[in-house]
């Protein structure tokens, strides 16, 4: 009997150790980077489709989204260059707590006016723009975001 008390605890403590470990990673984010470097509206499209799609799978409160936009990705952010629907659904996920990385060297050489780019009806803030946006894919990569290319 002594036995089988052993043996039931042991399983017992066992089978915590499992459940506590099986439940350690709930409630952390999925962290996941968006790159966008192309003036295709088409591509802009689904891959503001896919974000949102993403979010209503998971749930905001789930995820951590940074969309990286650099080189003709820039153009998502240009009224009169992209699609008035982008900018609706651009403005829409940062209100679900999408992030901008923007890229800044884009802006230097492109010799855009930050005042120019926006996000729905709003300009881009300072806090949305990166110093590259390369070099951003690559900092969140080695922090563990997910990376998708639309």
């Amino acid at each position: 009997m002594k036995k089988f008390l052993v043996v039931a605890a042991a399983l017992f403590v066992l089978f915590n150790l499992i459940s506590i470990s099986a439940n350690a990673g709930e409630g952390k984010k999925i962290k996941v980077v968006y790159h966008f470097n192309s003036d295709d509206q088409k591509i802009h499209k689904a891959g503001l489709i896919n974000i949102q799609n993403h979010i209503d799978a998971v749930g905001k409160e789930n995820v951590e989204i940074i969309a990286v936009l650099h080189g003709p990705g820039l153009t998502m952010l240009q009224k009169g260059k992209t699609e008035e629907d982008n900018f609706l659904r651009i403005a829409n996920l940062k209100k679900q707590g999408v992030k901008l990385g923007v890229c800044n060297v884009t802006i230097t050489r492109q010799k855009l006016n930050k005042d120019e780019l926006s996000v729905g009806q709003d300009k881009i803030k300072d806090s949305d723009i990166v110093p590259s946006g390369v070099a951003e894919l690559a900092k969140l990569q080695s922090e563990g975001y997910a990376y998708i290319k639309p």
